[in-house]
């Protein structure tokens, strides 16, 4: 995809995600720092902070990714392979709320619900060891392929691409 697709597709996904009513109801949101070709979120974590939701980035740490809380985007550093994280301080990590809206990022998807990720298993394992809410995953159409899911694996409870919103709860 080029990068004014990437855009312009991100744009839409945000918005589909902006208006979904567990978002509007969320008051507690993890969401990613975007890199490379994923599904930029500057949007998603500008609104959620404007909304004055509790808005949390991952961070990796050695084998683990833990999440912290965010007041602002301009407080995040480079971290790991470059990607945009918080500091790290004590006092703000996730603990976890069965609320909590997940909006991940991945590789690849199938309409079940499974993911892939970049093989690393940290959203795989951070889920398992933390209690949270409504899994979304945003991804381009493209992104869309066959999964074989490995027993660790977390399925997501939906999936918003430019196209369409799977999974959406009636």
């Amino acid at each position: 995809m080029s990068p004014d697709t990437i855009e312009i597709s991100s744009g839409i996904i945000a918005d589909k995600v902006l208006s979904l009513d567990e978002f509007k109801k969320a008051k507690t949101i993890l969401l990613y720092s975007s890199f490379g070709s994923e599904v930029k979120t500057d949007l998603l974590i500008k609104k959620a902070l404007e909304y004055g939701k509790e808005v949390y980035l991952p961070k990796v740490e050695g084998e683990d990714m833990n999440f912290y809380h965010i007041s602002l985007k301009e407080e995040l550093l480079k971290g790991a392979w470059g990607i945009e994280e918080p500091k790290g301080e004590p006092d703000k990590i996730f603990r976890g709320d069965k609320d909590a809206l997940v909006v991940m990022p991945l590789v690849g998807y199938d309409r079940e619900g499974n993911r892939i990720g970049y093989g690393k298993g940290y959203y795989d394992r951070f889920l398992v060891s933390h209690e949270t809410g409504l899994k979304i995953g945003i991804a381009f159409g493209i992104q869309e392929c066959e999964i074989s899911p490995e027993p660790t694996d977390i399925r997501l409870d939906m999936l918003v691409n430019e196209n369409e919103i799977i999974g959406e709860k009636e």
